[in-house]
């Protein structure tokens, strides 16, 4: 008989793209897998139409008025009845949840129907939708943090299996690292809400690098409004570029980069540590519990990253910090070895051996 997942998901990049590489594996090994997300997670669901979805509205009442505090809790109620007639209808054999909010409603209302429950955090903090579901889960699957950071009763629970790569990723090789070039290569990543401050403050320091470094090539993700001004000013200052919104082979371009200037979600850090890309972390400041700083600081403590804060991300200290990497290289070789010794490979296997205990 064939055996039924669902899998649940908010819509940012950190908790969907998680999802969507475990259903592809699922899948490919002759489970039923449908996913349940809000409406930003279907937008990445665009190439992914044989997969069965189900949409979700829900609104976190964290930090809102009494009246949009309000209107949040009448969106879950809204969506746990909805989330029923969900299960009941597909009578899945597990439901997984990797976080955000829209994710709480469905993994909640399994404990109705007797279905089991694994969720997955891929934060060095446990998210708050996460962290109210943890006593009804079966397994807790991190990518970096550790059973001690735990309560006693919640320990043995946990399974540490590191980060859910998209496969490409996974299985990438240090050969492939295009480390013969003659140009520097540095690409900028936003993360999947963009990173306006970026295209403020990068190209003015890309083209003080130009006069100090002969070849340099700027491959830079940017919001829709930014684009053409960006590509402009690269142009007139005779700058090799890429600016994009969006890129379906990210690996191509990080395999082809001597440094990555990036916003510090938990999938896009841990694609750059897999594929030994240097980068400088900068954190969004308003991320939730400060998780995008913690899993920043997470990778620097371990040697794998510079961190440059929000408040001090200015063309000075970011041309600074550059410039005297790009005269060092031992600093990223140094950088790189560390990162080699945080290679996870047998993510998907480690799960589906888990999994198999409870369907």
């Amino acid at each position: 008989m064939i055996k039924k997942i669902i899998f649940s998901t908010g819509g940012t990049g950190g908790h969907i793209f998680p999802a969507i590489n475990l259903m592809k594996h699922f899948f490919d090994k002759g489970y039923e897998v449908l996913i349940v997300t809000d409406s930003r997670g279907n937008k990445f669901l665009k190439n992914f139409s044989k997969f069965k979805s189900y949409t979700l509205s829900a609104s976190t009442p964290t930090n809102k008025t009494l009246i949009l505090k309000f209107f949040s809790y009448f969106l879950i109620f809204f969506s746990l009845i909805k989330s029923a007639i969900i299960l009941k209808r597909e009578k899945p054999n597990l439901v997984f949840g990797f976080g955000g909010y829209v994710s709480f409603p469905i993994s909640f209302v399994t404990r109705f129907f007797k279905i089991p429950l694994v969720v997955y955090e891929n934060n060095v903090t446990v998210g708050r939708a996460n962290k109210y579901l943890l006593k009804y889960s079966k397994k807790i699957f991190t990518s970096k943090i550790s059973k001690n950071s735990f309560s006693e009763k919640y320990r043995n629970k946990i399974l540490k299996v590191g980060p859910i790569l998209n496969k490409k990723i996974l299985n990438f090789t240090t050969s492939k690292k295009n480390n013969n070039k003659n140009n520097f290569s540095i690409l900028v990543l936003g993360g999947s809400q963009g990173a306006e401050i970026f295209g403020k403050v990068i190209p003015a320091v890309v083209k003080k690098l130009k006069n100090e470094v002969s070849e340099i090539q700027i491959n830079q993700q940017c919001i829709s409004k930014q684009k053409n001004e960006i590509e402009s000013y690269y142009e007139e200052n005779n700058i090799k570029n890429y600016i994009f919104e969006f890129n379906d082979d990210i690996l191509q371009l990080i395999l082809s980069s001597d440094l990555a200037i990036s916003r510090c979600g938990a999938s896009t850090t841990a694609e750059l540590v897999h594929t030994l890309t240097p980068f400088i972390g900068v954190p969004l400041p308003n991320s939730v519990d400060n998780h995008q700083y913690l899993n920043g600081k997470y990778y620097e403590n371990k040697g794998c990253c510079w961190l440059l804060e929000q408040s001090q991300f200015n063309t000075k200290s970011l041309f600074n910090l550059i410039i005297e990497v790009i005269r060092n290289k031992n600093k990223l070789e140094d950088i790189q070895k560390n990162m080699k010794k945080n290679y996870s490979k047998s993510v998907y296997s480690d799960i589906e051996n888990e999994i198999k205990k409870f369907i």
